[in-house]
């Protein structure tokens, strides 16, 4: 790491949260970092004290695009090296207070939700709490949802969508259930550091994300 430098405001800077586990937020976090960092110098905040980014970025090849790491599970948001870009993977079953100070730290909420009834509950009640922070409410911070670990034609794609039109929450991507991101993590790699070949068809899904990120326009809206 670098040497320590506040967060700036001119930063590009995400927050992947989700109150349950296992939702898919270090899978989302550290397949962004890796799109980010062909565009500019990317900052990985882990948050969460399990610290599964962390892990995947000491695994990543050092010939990459570099991808600066900080371990911060006190979420104190303190001595973070510059960036364009910081992406924040968050921990679950966060209390009100602590969630509030995090949405104070950036521009872009993004929320995967996978497609299974439990997830769906949590993430409905996870939403509603959200609309109670004025930061929030007010607009100045953009949410984004992700469908995620879904499985192309089935009947939980059917049910998630419907699920995400009924309750008018703004659908960036959907993200396939793929074993190509659990062996991209078990090596450091991102989306970004396979060959063309292999990441074909998701990275249609993931233009979408980056474009909703930089600019906050979603595909088809």
């Amino acid at each position: 790491m670098r040497g320590a430098v506040a967060v700036t405001k001119s930063q590009c800077r995400v927050l992947v949260l989700n109150s349950k586990g296992g939702s898919g937020k270090t899978t989302i976090s550290t397949n962004l970092a890796s799109l980010l960092a062909l565009r500019g110098s990317v900052l990985l905040a882990d948050l969460d004290p399990q610290g599964s980014s962390l892990s995947w970025g000491k695994r990543r090849p050092e010939h990459l695009p570099r991808i600066d790491l900080i371990d911060d599970p006190e979420r104190d948001f303190r001595g973070y090296p510059p960036s364009d870009y910081v992406v924040f993977d968050a921990p679950a079953g966060l209390k009100r207070g602590r969630l509030e100070d995090m949405l104070g730290e950036v521009e872009v909420l993004l929320v995967p939700i996978a497609p299974s009834p439990f997830d769906m509950d949590a993430s409905q009640q996870y939403l509603q709490r959200l609309e109670e922070i004025k930061r929030f409410r007010k607009g100045k911070v953009r949410l984004g949802v992700i469908a995620n670990r879904v499985k192309l034609r089935s009947q939980a794609e059917r049910i998630l969508t419907e699920f995400l039109q009924e309750l008018e929450l703004p659908l960036v991507a959907t993200l396939h259930d793929s074993q190509i991101y659990v062996r991209a993590a078990m090596q450091g790699l991102g989306l970004a550091d396979l060959r063309a070949a292999e990441a074909r068809k998701e990275l249609p899904q993931w233009a979408r994300i980056l474009r909703f990120v930089e600019t906050g326009e979603r595909y088809g809206a």
